[in-house]
């Protein structure tokens, strides 16, 4: 007997390695069984799984490693696209070149503590894909696929921090 699992259907732009771009539809789980709130697109790409399912014409399950940039389909609520109720500490405008010469101009929300609050402790935390927020919405960029990420303002200064070590917290 087959037991059918509720999903959430949203439609995305899939940017692969070498230029191709999937059309089609990813399932999100009601309930992310991390955090138990319903369950983002981000939290989908940043799961433990290496392949994800892809509808459209026809399926395709894609290999995550291969995937650059997901875009959302225009209207996509942002709650589902990744968490509203995470805190933010700080957002930083910044400019992504990725893999193939793309650009993409945003703002990165860091919720990350002073302490880490640099661009480069962003990055490396251990979480892949993370969200860039543009000006027709947010999309979701690999961190294996990124050249450089430049960002435009310099990070805030620590109480009693010298000018050469805010040079160091960029």
């Amino acid at each position: 007997m087959s037991q059918v699992i509720p999903k959430r259907k949203v439609e995305v732009r899939v940017h692969l390695v070498g230029g191709e771009v999937c059309h089609g539809s990813v399932y999100l789980d009601y309930i992310d069984v991390i955090h138990r709130g319903e369950q983002t697109l981000l939290d989908k790409l940043n799961d433990d799984y290496l392949w994800f399912p892809v509808g459209g014409d026809c399926l395709q399950i894609l290999n995550r490693s291969h995937v650059v940039l997901v875009e959302p389909e225009t209207g996509l609520a942002p709650n589902l696209v990744c968490s509203q109720n995470s805190p933010v500490y700080r957002r930083e405008r910044v400019t992504v070149r990725l893999e193939g010469g793309r650009e993409i101009d945003g703002q990165i929300a860091m919720d990350l503590p002073d302490d880490f609050s640099r661009v480069s402790d962003f990055l490396n935390f251990p979480q892949n894909f993370f969200a860039v927020e543009t000006e027709r919405g947010s999309v979701l960029v690999s961190k294996e696929h990124v050249i450089s990420l430049t960002p435009h303002e310099r990070p805030p200064a620590l109480p009693d921090a010298t000018d050469s070590e805010i040079g160091e917290r960029a």
